[in-house]
């Protein structure tokens, strides 16, 4: 064990689902294995001078500080000061646009919750350590095998994926589907902002299929798999678009589908008309989603943080 206390600075609350994902959960996973671990700072505001100072004087040699997607220049002079105690640094990036190398420079650990993040930061930075952590599932629930012809989005709700979906709704309804939106934007279906409360993950387990459709955009190639991740788990076959986080999950007809055409999108519906084919499906997913569990995820964290 290298660093004996861990300490966090989160970008958002636990109804941030990457703070909640990649912060909350793996905090709460620490303190399960007898890991002391503390959570300094949640919320996207900036640091105050008193804050900074606070955390010059009790961070000590031998600890961990990990900034969860904290990019703020304005931290420089604080991590310069803490490297200088031999203060330990991590970050976790999972979105665009990459941390500022003047930040980077007095990073320890990197973790990408993608691939295609990973390489980013490893081809920026090669003489850094940069590791792949996949998102762990938060939620499992074994359900009967529902098909209500109902597919749900969940997640945050942008004018190009509404528009996405709304295109969509026209292809699902021909084959007698609807499409339903859960998201704290206004337009949503299902107006939802607890994204931590189990409830959350009960609504979603109401429908047969997740729809997990992004925006044909740079960003979207650096997005983890926790929505598909997270369907499978709760038994929802996956119907999702193209991207490389995606294909690391779904085999294409075992345990969901990979959609980028209408051809594509309506050729899944009609495979999982068959009963049999559905419940295969919902069976491999529900396999597949066992593979991420925290039990197993935190392991990785652990080795690579030499907690």
């Amino acid at each position: 064990m290298k660093h004996k206390r861990v300490f966090w600075v989160l970008i958002g609350n636990e109804n941030t689902g990457s703070s909640r994902i990649h912060g909350h959960k793996v905090h709460q996973a620490l303190l399960r294995k007898g890991i002391k671990s503390k959570i300094l700072k949640q919320g996207n505001s900036t640091l105050t001078l008193k804050k900074k100072i606070w955390m010059l004087l009790f961070l000590k040699k031998g600890d961990l500080l990990i900034l969860q997607k904290r990019k703020e220049l304005s931290l420089r002079k604080l991590l310069s000061l803490l490297k200088f105690k031999r203060v330990n640094i991590a970050f976790i990036d999972c979105d665009l646009p990459k941390c500022d190398d003047s930040l980077v420079k007095y990073f320890d650990y990197i973790i990408g919750t993608s691939k295609n993040l990973f390489q980013l930061y490893q081809r920026h930075h090669p003489q850094k350590k940069v590791r792949y952590i996949p998102d762990a599932v938060e939620y499992f629930e074994k359900k009967k095998y529902i098909h209500n012809k109902k597919a749900i989005f969940f997640g945050w709700l942008t004018e190009s994926r509404i528009e996405k979906i709304n295109s969509l709704k026209k292809l699902f309804e021909s084959l007698g589907w609807e499409i339903h939106t859960m998201s704290n934007n206004p337009q949503a279906d299902i107006k939802w902002n607890d994204w931590k409360k189990i409830e959350t993950f009960e609504i979603i387990s109401q429908y047969s299929a997740s729809l997990i459709a992004v925006d044909d955009d740079m960003l979207s190639k650096y997005k983890s798999s926790n929505r598909v991740l997270q369907s499978l788990a709760v038994g929802n076959i996956v119907l999702c678009s193209d991207i490389e986080a995606y294909r690391e999950v779904i085999v294409e007809g075992e345990n969901g589908f990979i959609c980028s055409s209408a051809l594509e999108w309506k050729n899944a519906l009609n495979q999982i008309s068959d009963q049999n084919k559905r419940n295969k499906i919902i069976e491999r997913g529900y396999e597949t989603a066992q593979n991420y569990t925290m039990d197993k995820v935190i392991l990785k964290w652990i080795y690579y943080l030499e907690l």
